[in-house]
């Protein structure tokens, strides 16, 4: 076991498990701003350079209520969610180039037949 410690913040499993869970609610109809304020402060701490707020299709929106337990439109509430997902590509957290294991770790990787 090491006694190391990360000079960093994991924001990507932060980020993956509350964007989840915002999902899920979604599916169910619960459009609460608080779910999405939750997930803004996920997704920006993973936007490099720039904080969420800064982004030009972020500030395009229609701004949310002040009230974490109010809801939205489904409309509105999905109109958030495709503006992240936006600025998640525009950032290269999702779609990346896929990486090519033999490019990468070399071709003795993809022999796994363990001769």
């Amino acid at each position: 076991m090491s006694d190391r410690t990360s000079l960093f913040k994991d924001v990507t499993t932060d980020l993956n498990e509350i964007y989840r869970e915002v999902i899920a609610l979604y599916q169910i109809g619960d459009t609460r701003v608080g779910y999405l304020r939750t997930l803004e402060l996920a997704l920006s701490q993973g936007c490099p350079d720039m904080q969420l707020w800064n982004f030009p299709n972020y500030m395009a929106l229609p701004p949310l209520p002040e009230d974490p337990r109010a809801k939205i439109s489904p409309g509105h509430f999905f109109n958030c969610l495709l503006v992240y997902e936006q600025i998640m590509r525009e950032v290269g957290l999702i779609d990346k180039d896929p990486v090519k294991v033999n490019e990468s770790f070399g071709d003795d990787l993809l022999d796994m037949g363990g001769d």
